[in-house]
């Protein structure tokens, strides 16, 4: 994990986080279970303080060759439990929607034969859901926007576009993509169907095989529905016209996302507030594992440790966190204790 923090500081973090500790578990007459209960608490609050430190720090940092910013949209892809189905939805839209509507051709006509038409003949082959958003800009250059799209569309100008184990950029058409999408759907579902007959399991290779291809075919469809977004942006350019404000939800959700588990994180270290975090920290673990939940009806998940069967780490976590809660750490050794003070008068309880 790179963060900009130097290690040295991160060392000094742990030695503190360790002596306190042990003074807290000094004060309550060396008890285990005063010991293990802190302990648990400071060590899901550092899981997520520095889960989110280092998401924090990837956007920061920006797209490089090493380092790809945070997304939940790539997590949500691959899920197929119905957090993940709710959260696609709602934040990311579907992408399979998206370039259906862009790529659907009006007229079936060969390449050729698309050559051979007018400037206006071909920018009246451009899909409606194209035109609605480069229209607005000078009639003559929106005309041009609309051919150069649809020339795109029926083969006769490709895009370059990165593939999987392709290097370099490889002009493609649209149909093209939906050639390849098509033979990944393929794959995918007879690996499915091999699954469910309980074929091919072997050491697990098969189940690791069928997650990559579905995570492959989520990202072919995604970067397709992007390929489309983003000549759209160069023809709205090119014609004058006014892009529309687009809101994108899933920005607020990763941003909410970052911010959120840090702060869970912190509170559980500091001790204040602490059983609010827990529940914070219990909500979004529980949404976790619903997005792609280990149940052995559903399609493999996401690459995981071990070979979990309903219950995974990130259910286990949030049972660690109901136990914190249900005991007042935050006064054994935290700001809760100091804010009880204040507010109430009381000192801090000592476990029995």
């Amino acid at each position: 994990m790179q963060l900009p923090i130097p290690m040295p500081v991160i060392y000094a973090g742990l030695a503190g986080v360790l002596l306190a500790l042990i003074v807290a578990t000094a004060q309550n007459k060396w008890q285990w279970r005063v010991f293990a209960l802190l302990a648990l608490r400071l060590a899901i609050g550092w899981h997520f303080t520095f889960e989110g430190l280092h998401k924090l720090n990837s956007t920061a940092v920006g797209p490089t060759e090493t380092n790809k910013p945070f997304t939940s949209a790539t997590y949500f892809n691959i899920g197929d439990g119905p957090g993940a189905e709710l959260a696609r939805k709602q934040f990311l839209g579907d992408p399979v929607q998206k370039y259906t509507e862009r790529t659907t051709k009006s007229r079936e006509l060969s390449t050729e034969e698309f050559r051979k038409l007018t400037t206006e003949q071909q920018a009246e082959l451009c899909p409606k859901a194209v035109t609605d958003l480069i229209s607005g800009g000078e009639a003559g250059k929106v005309t041009q926007a609309k051919a150069d799209y649809a020339a795109w569309l029926y083969g006769a100008a490709p895009r370059d576009a990165k593939f999987k184990d392709i290097s370099g950029d490889t002009p493609v058409s649209p149909e093209q993509w939906l050639d390849y999408i098509h033979q990944l759907e393929k794959e995918y579902e007879s690996r499915v169907e091999r699954q469910k007959l309980g074929l091919g399991k072997g050491e697990g290779l098969e189940i690791k095989r069928t997650a990559a291809i579905k995570t492959e075919l989520n990202s072919v469809r995604n970067d397709f529905a992007k390929a489309t977004d983003d000549f759209i942006a160069e023809l709205q350019k090119e014609s004058g016209a006014t892009p529309p404000e687009v809101k994108k939800p899933i920005e607020d959700l990763d941003r909410m996302a970052k911010w959120g588990i840090t702060a869970i994180g912190i509170g559980l270290l500091a001790g204040l507030f602490t059983r609010f975090w827990c529940v914070a920290g219990i909500g979004f673990l529980v949404m976790t594992y619903l997005s792609s939940p280990p149940w052995p009806w559903l399609p493999p998940g996401p690459p995981s440790e071990g070979n979990p069967l309903f219950i995974n780490k990130n259910l286990i976590e949030a049972f660690g966190l109901f136990v914190v809660l249900c005991h007042p750490t935050g006064r054994w050794l935290g700001l809760d204790a100091l804010i009880d003070y204040l507010l109430f008068g009381r000192k801090k309880p000592k476990a029995s």
